[in-house]
């Protein structure tokens, strides 16, 4: 399979099961996953990554067609990304209806949370510059929000 295989950076990775075959979707955050076909343990840095990427959608459409290669089967298309898929931009769109600054940054938090698992400042930033918007000490006030918690220096999760 081609595309962002085996190197590169990304939250999600496309390993194929050694025992049944099976492609399926992991996070590389992970250590070890568990196949959902044959129930064997994975050892994540021991499996060869057919593909990375930040996208979940664009993770699932990789397992699909990494399945169909593996089966001789017919290869799904990926469509082309429009700005309707972009995580931030759809950010933006939903936290358009906050009436305050606290609750324009749960929303944001919340939809980036959902489309990309965990995001930086930066992909925050990044959400407010297509709103028109800035704020001030941001690191600071995303750390006191009550449902984003901080995995790590800098990386943030919503609840």
């Amino acid at each position: 399979m081609t595309g962002k295989s085996g190197t590169g950076e990304g939250k999600y990775g496309v390993i194929v099961c050694p025992d049944c075959e099976t492609a399926r979707v992991v996070d590389l955050n992970d250590k070890t996953s568990r196949c959902y076909r044959c129930g064997k343990r994975l050892i994540l840095k021991k499996m060869k990554i057919y593909y990375r990427t930040s996208s979940s959608k664009e993770a699932r459409w990789a397992v699909g067609r990494l399945n169909a290669e593996i089966s001789g089967g017919d290869l799904p298309c990926m469509r082309e990304r429009d700005e309707s898929d972009d995580p931030h931009i759809k950010a933006a769109k939903k936290a358009t209806i906050a009436e305050n600054e606290r609750e324009r940054l749960e929303i944001i938090c919340r939809v980036l949370g959902e489309e990309i698992g965990s995001f930086r400042s930066e992909d925050v930033k990044s959400v407010l510059h297509h709103m028109g918007r800035e704020i001030e000490d941001l690191e600071t006030k995303l750390k006191r929000l009550e449902d984003i918690y901080e995995r790590e220096e800098g990386v943030f999760r919503s609840v």
